[in-house]
C-alpha cells in the first residue's frame, strides 16, 4: 500500500511538472507573437508608378504611442517624400524610401517607369495571379497557352507595341532582341546588378544559350516585374512562360540566372 501511496505522488508531482511547463512553452510562445504583432512594418515594401501618377501615402504600422517617423528618399528627384509618407513621382528611375523609427529603418522600392510599361507590368501580373496558362510554341497565341515571347508580346500588345511582329503573332525572343537594337532600346549588352537599381520593371531581359544560331545566340525572354525585399536584401523579379509548369506563368529571382543574360532592352521609354 505503501508504494502504491507513493507511486500515485509520483505521478501527480509529474503531472504538475508537465503542466507547468507546458504553460510555460505557451507564455511564451504568445509573448513572441505578440512581440512580433507590434514590430513596426510598412505598408508598401515596392511601388511602381509612371510620372505624375496620383499620390502615394506610405505609412508605418504598429507604432507606439510617442514614436515618430523620419522620411527620406535615396533620389529625391526620382521621387520625393513628404513629413507625412506622401510619395510623389516625379521622373523616371529608382529610389529607396526609408522610415526611421528610432534606430529602426524601414525601406520601400519605389519604380517609376513609363506608362505604356506600368501597363505592360499591370497585364503580365493579371496573367501570373490568373493561373491558367499554359505553355505552348505551336499555340503560342491561345487565350490560355504562351510561350516566353508571346507572353512578354502580349504583355506590350494592348500599348499599341508589336516589337517587331504583328497584333496576331508575335516576334520570337531573338526577334525582339534585334528589334531592340535596331531601335535604340538597348540599356545592356549583358546583367545588371540589381543593387544597381538600373532596371525598370518592363524592361525585357533576353537569355543566350548555346550556339543557336540565333541573334546574340538568344533563346529565351522574361519581362522584369520590379524590386522587392528577402530578409531584408534587395531583389528583382522576372516573369514568362516556362516550359514544364502549370501554371506556366513564373515569377522567378532575376539575379539566379544572371550568366546567361546577353541583352536587357526598355522597349517603352
Amino acid at each position: 500500500m505503501k508504494l502504491e501511496r507513493q507511486i500515485k505522488k509520483w505521478t501527480i508531482g509529474l503531472t504538475m511538472v508537465i503542466m507547468m511547463f507546458i504553460l510555460a512553452a505557451g507564455a511564451v510562445k504568445v509573448e513572441a507573437k505578440s512581440r512580433t504583432k507590434t514590430q513596426p512594418i510598412l505598408n508598401h515594401a515596392q511601388v511602381i508608378a509612371y510620372p505624375a501618377m496620383k499620390t502615394t501615402v506610405l505609412k508605418v504600422k504598429n507604432l507606439k504611442e510617442g514614436q515618430s517617423v523620419k522620411w527620406s528618399s535615396s533620389k529625391p528627384g526620382v521621387a520625393s517624400v513628404a513629413e507625412d509618407g506622401t510619395v510623389n513621382f516625379l521622373k523616371k528611375g529608382n529610389t529607396i524610401i526609408t522610415a526611421k523609427v528610432g534606430k529602426k529603418k524601414l525601406q520601400c522600392v519605389v519604380s517609376i517607369c513609363s506608362k505604356k510599361a506600368y501597363k505592360a507590368v499591370a497585364q503580365a501580373q493579371k496573367y501570373y495571379k490568373a493561373r491558367n496558362m499554359s505553355y505552348s510554341q505551336g499555340n503560342r497565341m491561345g487565350k490560355r497557352s504562351a510561350d516566353c515571347s508571346s507572353f512578354c508580346g502580349r504583355c506590350y500588345l494592348p500599348q499599341g507595341m508589336t516589337m517587331g511582329g504583328t497584333t496576331s503573332w508575335c516576334n520570337t525572343a531573338a526577334g525582339m532582341a534585334l528589334w531592340a537594337t535596331k531601335h535604340h532600346k538597348v540599356i545592356s549588352n549583358g546583367a545588371v546588378s540589381v543593387s544597381s537599381l538600373r532596371m525598370l520593371p518592363g524592361d525585357l531581359v533576353f537569355y543566350r544559350k548555346g550556339s543557336n544560331g540565333r541573334y546574340k545566340n538568344i533563346y529565351h525572354v522574361e519581362i522584369f516585374v520590379g524590386y522587392g525585399w528577402n530578409n531584408r536584401k534587395l531583389v528583382g523579379y522576372t516573369m514568362s512562360s516556362i516550359t514544364g509548369h502549370y501554371p506556366s506563368i513564373l515569377k522567378r529571382d532575376y539575379a539566379s540566372r544572371q550568366k546567361r543574360v546577353a541583352e536587357i532592352a526598355r522597349p517603352a521609354e
